[in-house]
């Protein structure tokens, strides 16, 4: 039952690598200063207890047992266990915008935003956030299109951006293109793209059926009369060219005479080439008459 606005003061903890204030009543904005604390930017939370002293390999350690709510799971983490560092501020009343300096924690593992009146566009740079395996953005009032950076979020594999103002093209390239339940999109009408079935022509048209179907319509009748142009255009050229030959004939004697003749003459040469091959067939398989 936490209110007030979280306190930047929050960002002088260095060594802070897991942040859970879901289901309080803070509100205010999302402070900036987070994209700077030192704690989010280690790769992964190593724990190693020996001899009662902590050793350090580079990460931040921790001694207990830490228990988080990850997609509604329950996650335990115990000793000795590889850790990515989280953002836990769902279902809380922050407003204003997703600070930009967050896509800095390019090694963040988790970021739940969900449930807040968060508005203004995902960070642009958002896919420099490399090691992201969950985003939840879900029921907030972010607006414009899905950041095309995302598509090189590789190991992203829960993305839930459902019940805002988003619209444009879903991607579809690289590892972005797996994300194929419809449910992480719903409630955004703007939205388009696989998996939705909605196309860009019903979003700028409107999202009636019988707009849909006039729109196939259209489509229909202009290719019939595309196809009645090509057959027209070839009836004449057809008719062009069999009476400009005719018509020359016709008009031309010697023409007519030297086209007959080389007609003749191919006839005669048909004749004599099977009549000679026929004779010579029959002597090789002895069927001429002693």
């Amino acid at each position: 039952m936490l209110t007030g606005s979280i306190p930047e003061e929050l960002c002088r903890l260095s060594s802070l690598h897991l942040l859970d204030l879901a289901e309080n009543n803070f509100s205010g904005s999302i402070p900036t200063c987070l994209g700077d604390v030192h704690g989010f930017k280690l790769p992964q939370t190593h724990f190693n207890y020996q001899d009662d002293s902590y050793k350090y390999w580079g990460y931040v350690p921790y001694s207990r047992h830490t228990e988080l709510v990850i997609n509604g799971r329950t996650v335990e983490y115990l000793e000795q266990m590889l850790v990515h560092s989280i953002i836990d501020l769902s279902k809380n009343n922050l407003s204003g915008e997703i600070p930009v300096k967050i896509t800095q924690l390019i090694h963040l593992g988790a970021l739940n935003l969900s449930w807040n009146q968060l508005t203004g566009n995902i960070p642009n740079d958002i896919g420099l956030l490399k090691d992201l395996e969950n985003l939840d953005l879900s029921h907030n009032k972010l607006s414009g299109p899905i950041p095309s950076s995302m598509a090189s979020m590789t190991f992203l594999s829960h993305l839930n951006l459902s019940y805002n103002n988003i619209s444009g093209q879903i991607p579809v390239s690289n590892h972005f293109g797996t994300f194929n339940e419809p449910s992480i999109y719903e409630g955004n009408p703007g939205l388009c793209g696989y998996p939705l079935q909605i196309n860009r022509s019903s979003l700028l048209h409107g999202n009636g059926e019988q707009e849909r179907i006039d729109e196939d319509g259209d489509d229909g009748d202009d290719e019939k009369t595309e196809r009645l142009g090509l057959y027209a255009s070839i009836a004449v050229g057809y008719i062009t060219g069999f009476g400009i030959v005719c018509g020359s004939f016709l008009l031309k004697r010697s023409w007519r005479h030297v086209y007959f003749s080389f007609i003749y003459d191919m006839r005669d040469k048909l004749m004599v080439l099977m009549v000679v091959n026929l004779a010579r067939v029959k002597r090789r398989f002895g069927l001429e008459r002693n």
